[in-house]
């Protein structure tokens, strides 16, 4: 194995800090990662890695190996790039992470109509909850709904968007419709809670226009949007998510919304990029074929207050 593929396995195990997830990312074994590091370490005759059963991490001369690595790799990737920008036809692995609704009802569909437009190009789709460090975990777009912080990424707006607070009709007409954001303090909020989350917090805004954070709380959470929506069609509570992942719902009622006077405005669907003196050209073809999709897209009527089921206490 070349020197350069030394190097790219010892920056994976280092960045996600252990051998099984970097094997994982590289799609290798735990033990080839392991052997591949130790012969590694024989040849430059130090010791680049302390291990323990919790994690693995750099020792000091790991740590400058690692740096001096990543600044090889960075060369090389540009090199490469401005080769593959020469070629006529997009190519090469493409990784997308997308929301798990958003993933299995809009994005998993198209991605057999991409590729037979775009032969060339593999596909690896990330579909996850958690919302993931682009440059760390290696993927080069990542989709996002809702009041997003800002960021050193390149965004591209894709579609607009829309957060609403829904339950199902019976849900309503046994615990009645708030009418101010506070008024959940006295209903079951369905909570998408995973390792790092901020979703204990609800958007809004209020008569100026500014969106804050509401802290709400309940009795069921899940690391699962799909589990929440399910909850929800039981009228187990309420949830707050995007028109994009209860756009069936929606339409046929079986969610229907309140709180419409008080919802964040101006919100769009995203396509983040890490930051790139120029994005790569299968990157720019999959944002392209995005924006065509979306341009009319059925469900971007629903992001009108006015075509959306409104709740009532009867």
């Amino acid at each position: 194995m070349h020197a350069v593929d030394d190097m790219t396995i010892f920056i994976r195990v280092v960045d996600r800090q252990g051998f099984s997830a970097a094997g994982r990312q590289l799609r290798m074994t735990t033990a080839v990662v392991s052997s591949r590091i130790a012969k590694l370490e024989q040849r430059l005759g130090v010791r680049l890695l302390n291990r323990t059963t919790r994690r693995v991490g750099p020792t000091e001369d790991g740590k400058i190996y690692y740096e001096h690595c990543r600044k090889v790799r960075a060369e090389i990737d540009a090199v490469e790039q401005t080769l593959a920008e020469r070629r006529l036809h997009p190519a090469g692995a493409l990784r997308v992470s997308v929301p798990v609704a958003l993933g299995r009802r809009h994005i998993a569909p198209l991605i057999p109509l991409f590729l037979d437009a775009h032969p060339e190009i593999q596909v690896r789709l990330q579909v996850t909850d958690r919302v993931v460090d682009l440059v760390d975990e290696d993927v080069d777009v990542a989709l996002r709904k809702g009041v997003l912080p800002s960021s050193a990424e390149i965004m591209r707006r894709i579609a607009p968007d829309l957060r609403v607070v829904c339950g199902a009709p019976d849900y309503f007409r046994r615990h009645g419709v708030p009418r101010v954001p506070e008024d959940l303090k006295e209903h079951n909020c369905l909570l998408l809670r995973f390792p790092g989350s901020k979703r204990y917090f609800w958007q809004f805004r209020d008569e100026t226009g500014a969106v804050s954070n509401l802290p709400i709380s309940g009795t069921m959470d899940s690391n699962s949007s799909d589990i929440l929506v399910a909850w929800a069609l039981q009228g187990q509570g309420l949830v707050m998510k995007s028109v994009w992942d209860l756009s069936d719902e929606l339409e046929s009622g079986a969610l229907v919304t309140a709180l419409q006077d008080h919802w964040p405005r101006g919100l769009s669907l995203q396509a983040l990029m890490p930051a790139r003196p120029q994005q790569p050209t299968k990157t720019r073809a999959f944002i392209d074929f995005l924006l065509k999709h979306f341009a009319k897209h059925p469900v971007t009527a629903l992001t009108d207050p006015a075509n959306l089921p409104r709740a009532t206490a009867g």
